[in-house]
């Protein structure tokens, strides 16, 4: 494509962006990234397929979402449902080599051979993926509210047992230097635990890369 003043104007108004300013950006985005490329003597700009990119990058993880013109509106919702749902596969495969682990008080198991772990909640903590994914516990939490508005996930919250003494309770927590969250949920104070996670939606297969 040209992507000429026309196309652009169209692409504003589809997409509801505000500002050419903002348009060039994104288009400067991609160039940087290596997935827009312009011919300078035709003056054309080129999209390179997925596969091609995955290739490029070597990118061998097969699992895929697809993303079609009805549902890329709801970018932020399929992110959150991606890591989430991702992770969630990750820790039940942890769980299954190391046979059970331990989270913040709480013990999962690998029940057996015959356990499906499609059908279980996994812990997923909002400082953890903000870490991996190098974002902010915020929009850690965001992400993962679009994606349950969009029921792409199910969110269990967990509370631990009623605290009698809360200001007393945060006078010892000051001295422990891991994060712990007191809210007021069922008529008393309760430690606030990580969010189990349930992923409404399953990945797809690609190719595998040729080598």
């Amino acid at each position: 494509t040209k992507l000429d003043d026309g196309e652009l104007l169209f692409l504003e108004l589809t997409e509801e962006i505000g500002s050419r300013k903002t348009t060039l950006k994104y288009i400067e985005f991609l160039l940087e990234k290596g997935w827009l490329t312009y011919n300078t003597k035709t003056g054309y700009y080129i999209i390179k397929s997925f596969d091609r990119i995955r290739s490029e990058n070597n990118w061998r993880v097969r699992l895929s979402y697809p993303v079609d013109f009805n549902s890329y509106q709801n970018i932020k919702a399929i992110t959150g449902a991606i890591i989430y749902g991702y992770l969630h596969k990750d820790f039940w495969r942890k769980v299954r080599r190391k046979k059970s682990v331990q989270i913040k008080g709480s013990t999962y198991h690998f029940l057996s051979p015959h356990f499906n772990y499609k059908e279980a909640p996994a812990p997923l903590s909002v400082l953890g993926i903000g870490t991996i994914f190098q974002v902010s516990p915020a929009t850690a939490s965001r992400l993962k509210k679009c994606a349950l508005k969009h029921k792409l996930l199910e969110v269990q919250k967990n509370y631990g047992e009623f605290i009698p003494n809360k200001k007393a309770m945060e006078l010892c927590l000051d001295y422990n230097d891991k994060p712990n969250n007191i809210v007021f949920v069922e008529g008393s104070y309760r430690f606030q635990l990580i969010d189990t996670i349930f992923p409404l939606f399953l990945f797809k297969r690609r190719q595998k890369l040729k080598t």
